[in-house]
């Protein structure tokens, strides 16, 4: 997966990108002036969907999942809530998991190639409600990712 954002990202996305980036072991990028085309690109490289992180008011406003080819799959508006600093030494090459019985939690899980579990065995879970994301290390949230709307 590649992770990048809008084209001029405020501080609050590019922090987003990072820690999402480091929690699922993923490259992110700074678009700068780039087109969808050279992002896409970029993506055939990394090896599964480009994530698109857009703004809201100078802040991360949505989630926009595309496959390499440039289809998008998937749409969430999303607002953020308790942010920690997400350490590298915090998030090791263990592979991430996926929790709950939310309607889009296969579907994300699918997106995300993280298996979906009903007991985390690992102690990087992803947390999937009807109307948030939780991102989890070793029991504690990390950030969370309130869910608007779902297209």
């Amino acid at each position: 997966m590649l992770i990048t954002s809008s084209r001029k990202p405020s501080i609050n996305t590019r922090a987003l990108c990072k820690d999402l980036a480091s929690f699922f072991h993923c490259e992110s990028i700074n678009r700068g002036k780039m087109g969808m085309k050279e992002v896409l690109s970029l993506v055939e490289d990394a090896h599964g969907p480009l994530l698109i992180i857009g703004e809201y008011h100078g802040n991360p406003g949505s989630l926009i999942f595309y496959t390499p080819d440039g289809r998008e799959l998937l749409s969430i508006r999303i607002s953020v809530t308790a942010v920690k600093k997400l350490q590298k030494k915090v998030s090791p090459k263990i592979a991430p998991v996926a929790t709950g019985h939310a309607d889009i939690a296969p579907v994300l899980a699918k997106i995300l190639a993280i298996e979906l579990v009903d007991a985390p065995s690992s102690p990087l879970v992803l947390n999937i409600s009807d109307d948030q994301l939780d991102f989890m290390y070793e029991g504690q949230e990390l950030f969370r990712l309130n869910i608007r709307t779902i297209r």
